[in-house]
């Protein structure tokens, strides 16, 4: 079951300006917000392990900006679904993203990316199902929720249709958002699996209303400097 959320960049835009934080800060934090309704929707509580994300990180080093190639990696930030304030989960995001970096886990799964470049299937599948169990937290009746995976099409050539990112479900994990932003617009694709995410609507409708929230405060900060 997949399920895609349109929304406009100048949000994450505005939001970004005026609390000084990354889009995908901003980003995570929608989808944080997303799962907190989420979970409260089912009863459980938003403990502040409950979901885990995987956060590409570029690896790519100054001066190679004209490389044609993918160098990426990631990290493994929680996100605060325990918070009910939509500025403390933004605040917690940008904190927790930027505390990961220093603590060098981008060059734990910058490893897994270097072995894949040499055809090490055997290896590489076991580091990728590695993080997929360690990413993912256990939900209702054992299932998994994780987030993450975010794109950025570059702005050349002839304008598309549109594009919608899709992340794959496996092992134990129940729930996966990726997100993909192309010219004006950022697309949240949303995965579950509908025997346990039939609610997978109620996540949709909850990442939209998390970033509204942080655009409306976002717009009474620009109000009040």
């Amino acid at each position: 079951m997949s399920v895609y959320v349109k929304t406009c960049m100048a949000d994450f835009a505005a939001v970004r300006h005026s609390y000084d934080v990354s889009v995908n800060d901003v980003a995570l934090a929608a989808v944080s917000g997303g799962f907190r309704a989420l979970l409260q929707s089912r009863g459980e509580v938003p403990d502040k392990h409950a979901v885990r994300s995987l956060v590409p990180v570029s690896t790519r080093a100054p001066g190679q900006e004209s490389v044609p190639d993918n160098q990426v990696s990631l990290m493994l930030p929680y996100l605060p679904v325990d918070l009910a304030d939509p500025r403390d989960r933004l605040n917690a995001v940008h904190e927790r993203v930027q505390t990961l970096r220093p603590r060098h886990e981008p060059e734990a799964g910058e490893a897994i990316t270097r072995a894949a470049e040499h055809g090490l299937f055997a290896p590489v599948a076991r580091g990728i199902q590695l993080g997929i169990r360690v990413a993912a937290t256990t939900g209702r009746n054992g299932d998994h929720h994780c987030a993450g995976s975010s794109a950025h099409a570059l702005r050349v050539g002839p304008r598309t249709g549109g594009a919608a990112p899709y992340v794959p479900i496996a092992d134990r994990v129940r729930i996966g958002v990726a997100m993909f932003s192309y010219r004006d617009d950022l697309v949240f694709g949303l995965t579950g699996d509908y025997g346990t995410a039939a609610d997978l609507p109620v996540l949709a409708r909850a990442i939209t209303t998390s970033l509204a929230e942080l655009v409306g405060l976002a717009q009474c900060t620009e109000t009040t400097t």
